[in-house]
């Protein structure tokens, strides 16, 4: 899957931040991390320097970056959220 383009990635970001004020409190910190990845563009090394390795904030950050780099078979970062309302 190619990487996300800077559309799909803002749309993402919107619907992150419209989604996130509904979901429960840990669902809430995971979107934090997963729109710090996309609003700042933060690399590989970046969430690694960013966030504690094996932390669950750095497991969302991650899969956030894997997401716009194409990896992963998602077409929608916020779907995976959605299902927690």
């Amino acid at each position: 899957m190619p990487r996300k383009t800077d559309e799909q990635v803002h749309a993402e970001i919107e619907a992150l931040k419209s989604l996130q004020p509904r979901l429960p409190q840990r669902a809430q910190q995971a979107v934090a991390a997963a729109l710090k990845v996309l609003e700042a563009g933060l690399s590989h090394d970046s969430v690694y320097e960013m966030f504690e390795e094996g932390s669950e904030e750095f497991e969302d950050a991650f899969a956030a970056r894997m997401w716009r780099d194409g990896v992963g078979g998602s077409d929608s970062l916020s779907a995976l959220y959605r299902e927690l309302i």
